[in-house]
């Protein structure tokens, strides 16, 4: 846990002193300015992950994503589930996901399928 968003790249940088990967977790708003921050934060972690030659998995979901708290919360469990699940391929089994790269999976809502 970090103070804000923005906070998150200082943080996985320095979790990756000790670790293989990162998932970062983040809950922007919905308003305009949240979105900014949160694509500043993304930009933050892009940085950290080639200054570290090490993933970082982010996952945002912004508070407007679900009409209520109750969608709000299955988007957030799922996105969060299936990204740490996606982590560990990636550190484990990375040939998973380059097999299943194109078919359309989310992480968040129902898969779209291949393309």
């Amino acid at each position: 846990t970090v103070p804000g968003i923005k906070d998150l790249p200082v943080a996985c940088k320095l979790a990756l002193k000790d670790c293989d990967i990162c998932v970062a977790c983040g809950m922007p708003g919905g308003a305009e300015k949240d979105r900014v921050c949160a694509h500043e934060a993304s930009q933050g972690l892009i940085n950290a992950q080639l200054m570290c030659d090490k993933h970082i998995i982010e996952v945002f979901v912004h508070e407007d994503e679900a009409q209520d708290e109750k969608n709000l919360k299955k988007i957030v469990v799922d996105r969060c589930r299936k990204h740490a699940r996606n982590a560990v391929y990636l550190l484990k089994n990375p040939e998973w996901l380059g097999k299943n790269a194109g078919k359309g999976l989310r992480q968040g809502f129902e898969n779209a399928g291949s393309i």
